[in-house]
Order: structure tokens, then C-alpha cells, then sequence
């Protein structure tokens, strides 16, 4: 688990965080629990190595819907717009696994609210997740 020090900063990988907040964890967010595939039926992915990294907490239970007026897209939205108010980016990540257009819309819907994704990304080589943070104000400034 992460070693949180309030009022310090705190280097993990090629991003420093600032933790300012005594009130609170930095938070893995998993957009939502997948099923592998096991001998025996479905079995629940192992998210245990991302809790290095903070508490877990998966952001939704739907799959994100293929019909925008069903009440799944509703409730898709009212997690996705919870999960943009409740994550920092000085200390929160996202696990991207799941469905691929899913990990695309959190890291463009915490775009939208001027906040920066910090992904964590599972490194099968090396059994375990590695964060990575890709902040795209350059590419933002060269369109404007």
C-alpha cells in the first residue's frame, strides 16, 4: 500500500502527487468489475496489485450501453458523472481494463471537467500494474 505523508508530495512513476487532503486515500478506480473466463465458469478479475496504489472502488456495475434512451445509459451516466466529481487527480487512478470504449469515455469525461486521467496499466510481463499519466496540453495547445 502507499505510504501517505498529507502536506508532502508523493513520486510514483514519472509523476509527482501532491497530498494535501487528511481527510482521504488516494482511490483506484476500476471502471467496472470483469469476469475472466476460469475452468470452473466466470471468476472475478484479481484487482489486489492496483491496491499498491490506493483503495479500490469500481466506478460502475453496467457495461456501457448501446442504446443512449435505455435506463442502463442513465444509470451509466449518473456513475460516470459521480466518478468525475469524486476523482483528483493530485492522488486517484483509473485501471483500465474493461471495455475499450468505457476506458475512453472516463479519460474524456474527466477531460471534459479540466481534470487529467492517471491511468494504471498492467504490466503482464512484469506482473503488476504501472501508472501512467498523459497529460495532453500540448496537443490541446496545438489545435486551438
Amino acid at each position: 500500500m502507499l505510504t501517505v505523508k498529507y502536506g508532502f508530495t508523493v513520486k510514483i512513476g514519472d509523476r509527482t502527487f501532491n497530498i494535501t487532503n487528511p481527510k482521504r486515500t488516494p482511490n483506484v478506480r476500476i471502471i467496472k468489475e470483469q469476469m475472466l473466463r476460469g475452468e470452473t465458469g466466470p471468476a472475478p478479475m484479481d484487482y489486489s496489485p492496483a491496491a499498491a496504489y490506493g483503495d479500490l472502488e469500481f466506478i460502475t456495475t453496467h457495461d456501457m450501453p448501446m442504446y443512449n434512451r435505455s435506463m442502463v445509459q442513465k444509470a451509466w451516466n449518473a456513475d460516470a458523472i459521480r466518478f468525475s466529481q469524486e476523482y483528483n487527480d493530485d492522488m486517484d487512478f483509473v485501471v483500465t481494463t474493461g471495455q475499450p470504449v468505457a476506458i475512453f469515455t472516463a479519460g474524456w469525461i474527466l477531460g471534459l471537467v479540466g481534470k487529467t486521467p492517471n491511468f494504471l496499466v498492467w504490466r503482464r510481463e512484469e506482473g503488476k500494474y504501472l501508472p501512467l499519466h498523459y497529460d495532453a496540453q500540448q496537443v490541446r495547445e496545438s489545435i486551438r
